[in-house]
């Protein structure tokens, strides 16, 4: 459902139900039927992208008004004051501190690699990198953002990232124009039209899911999650799009208890917990709701507007009470599609070559990958254990805003 123009937000599979309501649920099925077709080989609609956790984000490529080769952060695509940076002398005029340092290494070495077009990645190292013993292996080892990644120094990726000054995955291209503020999203980048540069590792983010496959008893747990995700669906689609309908940011519609969900369960990932029973999740979400509400009451200083602000808290209550079915109906969907994202999370994470951990005391600890990213008919969206890495990055400080 997620279906960009500037690839600035991806959104994740359990979160397609409050964007969207119905229509968000039935792309839900959708996305988990074209996952289990392309385990079993018989995918010809979607494809698999490995999520880097790279940092910064770098645009580069050809000018298409111009025809030079440029470097820049996402706000190249600014429609007033974009910052394309076609020199060093540009650089230093548009960023500052690391961020003009690695920009700088960016237009040195991307500038070789022979790029027609526009295209976006996430940088992996620059001088940063190093060799490190972890866990009895010899590895090159990188931390552009939350997560370390590690590589066998012998292993054929490794020898390539050994030599290199530079590392990034490429993941989006961009089609259209004239300008750069009018050019639209598409994955995929064919890193083997590039030269061949050995001071640059691009590093691939194809996931080759055709090397993993299910088992009988497997597949039958998968259809089983897609029947029964399918059947709450259906049971609960008016529901789900009135939460839609009603839930926003500004204006009233900013105060509605259904606007809060998205928030809680960010506020849940946060804390590392999981739902494992359906009404006390709903009770935390009760409580979380009337905390804001509270907040947002002593906020204002007027009787007028505090009296407005409790109509709005007591009113979002009592719809919470008259709809507690409905609304642990959402919960344990919610939690259903977790599951089935995770199920097929476990099965992807075996294919990946680096190695992957976070920083703890001095030393590391294994983690998971950062997730994938599905795309099915011109839309995508993210699959990511979030309360592995999404723990990880709301509480490890980002390496690259040191």
């Amino acid at each position: 459902m997620a279906n960009v123009v500037k690839l600035k937000h991806l959104e994740h599979l359990e979160d397609e139900v409050l964007n969207y309501g119905s229509s968000g649920c039935a792309a839900v099925v959708n996305f988990l039927t074209e996952l289990k077709d392309m385990i079993g080989k018989k995918s010809t609609n979607g494809f698999l992208q490995t999520k880097w956790d790279g940092a910064p984000s770098v645009v580069c490529g050809k000018d298409p008004m111009t025809g030079t080769f440029f470097v820049g952060t996402k706000s190249v695509f600014n429609k007033k004051d974009p910052k394309i940076c076609y020199t060093s002398d540009d650089v230093d005029s548009m960023y500052e501190g690391e961020l003009n340092k690695k920009l700088k290494d960016c237009l040195k070495y991307f500038s070789k690699l022979g790029i027609t077009g526009v295209i976006q990645g996430d940088l992996l190292f620059t001088d940063d990198k190093k060799t490190k013993r972890v866990d009895g292996e010899e590895l090159i080892i990188f931390r552009p953002n939350t997560i370390t990644y590690g590589i066998p120094k012998d292993h054929p990726i490794g020898q390539i990232v050994d030599k290199a000054k530079i590392g990034v995955v490429f993941h989006t291209h961009y089609a259209g124009g004239p300008d750069l503020a009018d050019m639209s999203a598409r994955p995929k980048v064919e890193i083997s039209n590039f030269n061949v540069v050995a001071d640059v590792a691009v590093i691939s983010n194809d996931t080759q899911v055709q090397k993993v496959s299910f088992t009988a008893p497997e597949e039958q747990t998968f259809n089983r999650y897609i029947d029964k995700i399918k059947r709450m669906c259906d049971t609960s689609s008016d529901f789900h799009d009135y939460l839609v309908e009603n839930s926003g940011t500004t204006g009233d519609a900013k105060f509605f208890v259904g606007s809060y969900l998205k928030p809680f369960f960010n506020a849940e990932i946060r804390a590392a917990r999981t739902i494992t029973n359906v009404q006390d999740t709903l009770k935390s979400f009760a409580m979380f709701y009337k905390e804001k509400m509270d907040k947002e009451i002593s906020s204002v200083k007027t009787a007028a507007a505090q009296t407005k602000k409790r109509d709005f808290l007591y009113s979002g209550i009592k719809y919470l009470e008259d709809h507690e079915r409905e609304f642990k109906a959402f919960v344990a969907l919610y939690k259903t599609i977790q599951e089935a994202k995770l199920f097929i999370i476990e099965k992807l994470d075996g294919l990946e070559q680096f190695r992957t951990f976070v920083e703890i005391d001095g030393g590391y600890k294994v983690t998971t990958p950062e997730g994938y990213v599905l795309h099915q008919d011109g839309d995508m969206v993210k699959l990511v254990n979030r309360i592995e890495f999404s723990k990880n990055n709301f509480t490890i400080e980002k390496n690259w805003k040191k």
